[in-house]
C-alpha cells in the first residue's frame, strides 16, 4: 500500500514542455535630446498652433473708434462751432444785462436811431444777423420814441417784452414784441422781434 505524500516530501514531477526564454520586444526609443522650451504665450515645438484670439483685437479697434468719436464731439461741441455752449449773449457786449437795464439801453439806442449800437444787443444765437434784425424792424425814419408797454412773466430762458412806438406824421403807432433770451450770466440779449 502506498501512503500519500508526506508534507515536505517530494512531489510527483509532471513534465512541462521546455521553451526558450525570449526577451520582450519594445519599440526603439529615441535618445533624449535637450528639449526646447517655448517662449511664454507660444506652444512648444511640435504642438499645433492655436488660432489667435481676434476678439481682443476687435475690442481695441472699437475702443479706438469710440475715443475718436468722443474727441470729435467734444471738439465740435465745445470749441468750434461750439454747439454745446450757450450762445445767448450779445454779439457786441461783454456780458448780458438784467431785463430793465437791458431794455432801457436798447430802447435808448433805438430812440436816437443808432441802429448799429442797437445791433450790439442782439444774441449771437439769433436766427437773423444782428444788422438785418435791427435794420429790418427799426429802420423807419418816422418812428418816434419806443417805450415798454408790458413784459410777460419770465419763462425758463425766454421773455417777451411788448414795445410801442409813437410815429410822427400820418403813420400809425408801431407795436412789436421783443423776444429776449437769458444768457449764461443771468442777463438778457435780443433774440428776435415779432
Amino acid at each position: 500500500m502506498t501512503h500519500p505524500p508526506q508534507p515536505g516530501g517530494p512531489y510527483p514531477q509532471q513534465p512541462y514542455p521546455q521553451q526558450p526564454y525570449r526577451q520582450p520586444q519594445y519599440p526603439q526609443q529615441q535618445p533624449y535630446s535637450q528639449q526646447q522650451w517655448a517662449q511664454p504665450g507660444h506652444p512648444p515645438p511640435g504642438y499645433p498652433r492655436q488660432p489667435k484670439k481676434k476678439s481682443l483685437l476687435w475690442l481695441w479697434i472699437c475702443l479706438g473708434v469710440v475715443v475718436v468719436l468722443a474727441a470729435g464731439v467734444a471738439i465740435t461741441g465745445f470749441v468750434a462751432p461750439g454747439f454745446f455752449l450757450n450762445k445767448n449773449h450779445p454779439v457786441g457786449a461783454s456780458r448780458t444785462l438784467p431785463e430793465p437795464q437791458f431794455m432801457t439801453e436798447l430802447l435808448g439806442k433805438l430812440n436816437v436811431h443808432d441802429l448799429d449800437g442797437a445791433a450790439a444787443y442782439v444774441c449771437e444765437s439769433a436766427d437773423e444777423s444782428p444788422a438785418s434784425l435791427v435794420h429790418g424792424h427799426f429802420a423807419d425814419p418816422q418812428a418816434g420814441n419806443y417805450r415798454v408797454r408790458d413784459a410777460e412773466p419770465l419763462h425758463e430762458i425766454t421773455q417777451f417784452v411788448h414795445v410801442d412806438s409813437d410815429h410822427s406824421g400820418n403813420s400809425l403807432p408801431f407795436s412789436s414784441t421783443f423776444m429776449l433770451r437769458k444768457g449764461p450770466d443771468g442777463g438778457f440779449c435780443l433774440f428776435g422781434v415779432i
